[in-house]
This record gives C-alpha cells, structure tokens and sequence, in this order.
C-alpha cells in the first residue's frame, strides 16, 4: 500500500456545517421535489445506512468527529451531525484507523461491524459493538476481535446482512492489497446473537477485470425479486479510478456472477472516484448511498463527500444514475410510528 492510500483511509473531517436539502425539518419528503449533490459537503468516507422507522443514520469512517462519526437524516437528504458513536475503542484496537462500520438491529439491540487497527496483529481487524439506541455508544468489550486474518493482510469492510430465512451472514474483504496480497470478498454466517462467526467462510468474488485495478472491497447486499444483488467498490480509492461493480446470485453465498464487465458507477465531470456506499430501499425504490471527491480536489479537502443517487433493477441487468449534481427526484420515505 502506497503512502498516499494510507492517509486516504484516515478522515481529515472538515469542521462546518452539514448541507441541508430542499424540505429540511418535514416529517415526510415527497418524491415531488429534487435535491443537489452532495447531500453531506464534509469528509464522510466509507458511509454505511441503518433505517429505523424515524428514517436514516449514517455512520462513517473516523475522523475529527470522533472514532465513529453518527449522522442522522429523515429522507437521505438532510442531515444533522448526532456525534461519536464509539468514544471508548476495544481493547484489542489501538487508536486511529477505525474504518467503514455498518449498523444492524439484532433482538432490538444494534450491532455495529467495523474495522479497527488490532495491537498484537499490527493489521486491521473486524470487530463487533453494541449499543441500546442507533445513535450509540456502542461498546466492544472482547479482548479480541471478532475476525483477525493477518496471514491475509488483515480484513476490513464489513458488512452485515440478515436473510430472508432471518439468518446472519458477514461479508468482508481480505486487506491483501496492505500486504503486497491480491484482495477477495468473503462470506460467513453469523451466529443467531450475531456476536461470533459460525461455519466456513466463503469465497464470493474476485478482482478479475480490467477496471478492478489494485483492490475490490466495499461490499453491501440488497434483494429484490428473490435474488441477491452485491454492491462493491474497486481500483484505486484514492483517485478517480475507483467505481462500483454489481454481482447477482441466487444465494447470499453464491456463486455469484458480474452483471457487466464495466463499472455500473463510475467518475465524470462532476465527481470522482465514487464508491465505497451502500444500497438502501425506500419506500420508492433502491437508492445507492456512497461518497466521492470534487474531481478538482483529489485527496484534498474537504475530502469524501456523501452523494446519493437513483438505482434500477431489473433481473440481469443493474444501473445507478449519475453521479449528478441537480436531481429532480428526491427519495420518498413515509415514516411510520
């Protein structure tokens, strides 16, 4: 790993305020009005999504907003900063390198999955947190993690995912491009506690085309019509190479097939290097949640902002629109109590 992917990993979060969009404060965000991008104007890389009937929190890659900066929106669009998620690490981490956490609800308590630099290891390594509310604290206790591969070059990227059979599974990415590695994504079934690995892990993709330059990561699943749909982020996340690919598959540990040969999202005029986000149902349809750069500002502030943008499935084939500054189409989400 170069000098220049180490400190692209860690958050320089520009201080100011967060970018309000059209309807800011409604209990409701109808599709009739649009919105701009980038909905977060501040440095959030690696976002990852939890709907709770209120709507949406937003958790982020460390920075100055604390080890797991928490954001909080009622339709994607308008977001207010919530605070630290995680103030106290595990013990097993040491300070700094806290990457990408995804947030799932496990018997009406939250888990979060996250990345974190382990001590004995000197390698990132996956651990689990929880916490009562959303919003956090969330507490890792173990004295481990909850996966360490540094045979690997470590793993990082979790992403949880409860099925429809309502099992657990983990998906995550082997760090190999930290260690001179080529990189994979794999998947494992969780416990029912969803605090511990059960089984085999699974093989489930692999850097094989020409835009995957350097690594693939970032992965995060969605269903729809039966079939599973893998959202994952490859080349170099430092510039504008990187982009997002979709597999699909009958079963969430595959086999899982590429739908294109190309990335479905990709840098252009108006952002560069988009990736590393997640899928997110509303109540009108699937939006892709994920940050980017000013094509002008690469690897400076204010750094990776949070974009949205719209997602159409349709069996084999998987598009994501833009990414596009003015939007006419905001996401509809009908809070229920």
């Amino acid at each position: 790993m170069t000098p220049v992917a180490r400190i692209s990993r860690r958050t320089l979060f520009a201080s100011g305020a967060v970018s309000v969009g059209v309807g800011a404060g409604l209990p409701t965000a109808h599709a009739t009005s649009g919105y701009t991008n980038p909905v977060i104007a501040t440095d959030q890389p690696d976002p990852g999504i939890l709907r709770v009937d209120q709507g949406y929190y937003l958790y982020s890659t460390a920075g100055a907003a604390g080890n797991m900066p928490v954001l909080r929106s009622p339709d994607l669009v308008t977001w207010r900063r919530v605070g630290d998620g995680q103030p106290v690490i595990a013990p097993w981490a040491n300070s700094g390198r806290h990457w990408a956490p995804e947030v799932i609800e496990v018997d009406g308590r939250y888990h979060a999955y996250y990345t974190a630099w382990e001590r004995e290891t000197d390698r990132q390594a996956i651990g689990v947190a929880v916490a009562e509310r959303p919003e956090g604290p969330f507490v890792d206790s173990a004295d481990a993690p909850l996966l360490s591969t540094p045979e690997e070059g470590g793993c990082i990227d979790a992403s949880p995912f409860r099925d429809e059979d309502g099992s657990l599974w983990l998906l995550w990415k082997n760090d190999g491009n930290a260690a001179d590695q080529d990189s994979s994504l794999f998947a494992q079934r969780l416990a029912a506690d969803g605090l511990s690995l059960e089984g085999a892990r699974t093989r489930i993709l692999e850097r094989d085309q020409p835009w995957e330059i350097y690594t693939i990561e970032g992965p995060a699943v969605i269903t729809d019509g039966g079939r599973y749909y893998l959202f994952y982020s490859a080349g170099e996340y430092w510039n504008e190479t990187y982009g997002v690919g979709v597999a699909v598959a009958d079963a969430i540990d595959g086999p899982w097939t590429k739908l294109s040969e190309q990335p479905v999202l990709s840098a252009n005029e108006v952002a560069a290097g988009p990736g590393h986000g997640m899928p997110v149902r509303t109540d009108d349809g699937v939006w892709y949640v994920y940050h980017a750069w000013q094509p002008d500002r690469v690897g400076e502030d204010p750094g990776r902002q949070t974009w949205i943008s719209r997602v159409d499935i349709d069996g084999e084939s998987v598009s994501i629109q833009g990414p596009s500054v003015s939007n006419p189409q905001r996401p509809r989400t009908i809070y229920r109590s």
